[in-house]
Parts: C-alpha cells; structure tokens; sequence
C-alpha cells in the first residue's frame, strides 16, 4: 500500500518533495525515502536536482509494473 500512496501522488509528473509527501501522507520520512528509492532504482521515477525531489518518469510507466518489480519472479530456474 506504501507504494500506491506514493505513486498516486506523482502521478501528475510534477515535482514533489518527498517531506510534502510525508506530511500529505502522514508517513515517515524513511518510509516515503524507501518508496522513492525504490521506483528510482526500478526506472519509474526520477530524483531532482536537490535529494528531496522525485517525479515519475514521462511516459508510459504504470503502477502495476511496480507491483511487478516486488513479487519474485515465478518463472521456473534452469
């Protein structure tokens, strides 16, 4: 659910502070950096000039590709 809060919030590709955010969503810091962090390090999302600042990337990315990027994979290993 942490990371549908935080993404309905970017959804406008505006620029966001993550405290904002925070506050928005009376969550703690940490949790709404863990968020950011990880559509960042999944290619969703993107940091601003300044550490505290985060959009989603312009395009096409949805939020079940971030639901996708948690769940282990179920494909079989050869």
């Amino acid at each position: 659910m942490l990371l549908w809060y935080v993404w309905i919030r970017l959804v406008d590709g505006a620029w966001h502070r993550l405290d904002e955010i925070s506050k928005q969503l009376r969550l703690p810091s940490n949790a709404i950096e863990w968020a950011a962090k990880f559509l960042c390090d999944k290619g969703m999302a993107e940091r601003g000039f300044e550490e505290d600042e985060i959009r989603l990337h312009q395009g096409n990315a949805k939020f079940e590709d971030a639901v996708k990027a948690l769940s282990p994979s179920s494909k079989p290993s050869k």
